[in-house]
């Protein structure tokens, strides 16, 4: 007869699925813990190895930086414990944390920095002999998980070493299985955040045209920082769900000598239970309370049956009670006919309106109470008179006439900025304003460091015809191009930057003008010619030229709005 299976005896899968479950459960709190011991250290961390790896003078700052990386090591231990012992609690139905003495603080603080030191080496000596492995491994996370309740209940750090190992035998076929499931969701999880940096720094070279370090050598992303910080952020995503997963391992483990885990089924099956009696008990009151005023109203109406109630006073008092705010739900909502008759439209306009006037109104309230108990201090400063309101009408006259010629420089103010908006928004682009109210600044074609945003199309075309007119064909070609890189800047199909080349104007191109392959075509034509003949140190000939020019045309006139 096969043996029948316990709640501790799951499948991997579904210890996977319940780490999980725990996990997005878990409170805010918890959450800080985590982030809060081990962001230092990966920080921390990143910074030791780049630092002594570069830096000239790293032998000097070793002892200290090392000491600090010990620091930070023993703070993520201590941090990683309490997040564990957080879930641990939660696992058992939120069951509050017993006040620990300060000499149980102490232990356990001190037992992190005796037992995890040791992680550095035996777990290397462990994984070359293959098989200890798993169960070093199962063991240290044991220490985070059980430690805290461990020393509440008045524990030792060598009993607690010794209650890690025990439990590290549980079941090493499960946990064999569950570090091979997180080995391989590590690996996806750092090849999606490796892949993600190289998708970040190809998508802002494309939007924002800015050239970095990456996007010049993108074999620089194999170097060894990167590799280190896409290392660290994947540790920040997998760790949590390692501890969960020891966790539930400690849970179940712990549950076959106590049965905590039937109790914790017991409380989440009897919840409903619970909750539906309470629901039937909470009706029946409310069906007593209904029943209650009959009675409660004949006696009080026999202790004086010759007393008689004035029907109108009555009526006075029923509407007073139920104008309140705790009766305002049983009154039938009013609707103004006035606001159903304007329309939804004139309603809403009605609404900003009023809202906008109690606004003012606050807003003036508000300043003139500043404004007249700034100015009452001021002269009660300058007379030295216990109480401005025992002086002389003169001075309250003056801060009335301070105060109104204030609210007018405010208004002057607010239309100022009124004006100015307008201005703003009515105004033309400037590069057309500066070509009509200004002669351009002269251009050398030959130089390295212009840009095709310098000038407007007409100016580059001018410049290009003056070149052609003095027989100088090359920079008039230049002209040329440079007129062509502006239209498409004008109309917003290029984004011109002094750091950009042609080929990713080309590619920008390609992405703002999908549908436009006449377009991307011609323009594909005029940057290969143009490099052909600027950086190539081809002649140039007038027929060439030409053609260029015809291209340039065809651009401008290729359905582009203007």
């Amino acid at each position: 007869m096969a043996k029948p299976k316990t709640r501790a005896d799951q499948p991997l899968l579904q210890i996977v699925e319940e780490a999980t479950e725990l996990l997005r459960r878990a409170d805010m709190n918890t959450w800080v813990w985590w982030f809060a011991g081990t962001m230092p250290f990966v920080c921390g961390l990143l910074h030791y190895v780049s630092d002594m790896s570069r830096a000239a003078s790293a032998w000097d700052r070793l002892p200290g930086a090392s000491l600090t990386m010990g620091l930070l090591y023993w703070w993520m231990k201590v941090a990683q414990a309490v997040f564990s012992d957080r879930l641990l609690r939660q696992l058992r139905g939120g069951e509050q944390a017993e006040k620990m003495s300060k000499r149980a603080w102490l232990r356990f603080v001190t037992s992190q920095a005796m037992i995890h030191c040791t992680a550095s080496f035996t777990l290397p000596l462990s994984l070359l002999a293959m098989l200890p492995f798993g169960w070093m491994y199962a063991a240290f996370h044991n220490v985070s998980v059980l430690a805290l309740s461990h020393f509440r209940q008045g524990g030792r750090t060598r009993d607690l070493m010794r209650v890690a190992v025990v439990q590290s035998n549980y079941r090493q076929g499960q946990n064999h299985g569950l570090m091979l499931i997180l080995l391989t969701f590590a690996s996806i999880v750092w090849l999606n955040c490796f892949l993600g940096v190289l998708l970040m720094v190809q998508l802002a070279k494309a939007f924002t045209g800015v050239e970095s370090e990456f996007s010049r050598n993108p074999w620089t992303l194999l170097s060894s920082a990167m590799f280190a910080t896409t290392i660290m952020a994947s540790y920040l995503i997998v760790g949590p769900l390692v501890k969960s997963m020891y966790v539930l391992r400690c849970f179940y483990s712990l549950s076959r000598k106590n049965g905590e885990d039937l109790i914790v089924a017991f409380r989440r099956a009897a919840a409903p239970a619970l909750a539906l009696i309470t629901a039937v008990l909470f009706f029946a009151a409310g069906s007593s309370l209904q029943a209650a005023p009959e009675a409660a109203v004949a006696p009080v109406v026999a202790e004086n049956p010759g007393v008689k109630a004035d029907p109108a006073q009555l009526d006075r008092n029923i509407r007073e009670v139920l104008q309140r705010e705790a009766f305002q739900w049983r009154l039938p909502r009013e609707e103004k006919r006035e606001d159903k008759d304007r329309g939804w439209i004139a309603s809403f306009l009605k609404s900003v309106g009023e809202w906008l006037d109690k606004a003012g109104k606050w807003v003036s309230e508000t300043f003139d109470k500043l404004l007249v108990e700034k100015i009452k201090e001021w002269l009660r400063q300058l007379r030295h008179g216990p109480n401005f309101d025992d002086a002389p009408t003169t001075a309250a006259a003056w801060a009335e006439s301070a105060q109104l010629v204030l609210k007018v420089l405010l208004i002057v103010l607010g239309l100022i900025i009124v004006v100015m908006l307008i201005r703003f928004l009515r105004r033309t682009p400037p590069a057309k304003a500066t070509a009509a109210v200004a002669a351009m600044p002269e251009v050398n074609l030959e130089s390295d460091h212009i840009i095709a945003s310098q000038l407007p199309e007409n100016e580059w075309l001018r410049l290009a015809q003056e070149k052609i007119d003095s027989g100088d064909y090359r920079l008039a070609m230049r002209a040329f191009f440079l007129a062509t890189l502006a239209h498409l800047g004008e109309r917003k199909l290029l984004m011109i930057r002094k750091s950009k080349s042609n080929g990713d104007y080309v590619r920008e191109l390609a992405l703002r003008a999908r549908d436009r392959n006449d377009l991307r075509g011609m323009f594909t034509d005029s940057v290969r010619t143009f490099d052909w003949a600027w950086y190539g140190w081809h002649d140039v000939t007038r027929d060439l030229l030409d053609q260029f020019r015809t291209n340039h045309q065809h651009i401008v006139s290729d359905g582009v709005p203007r």
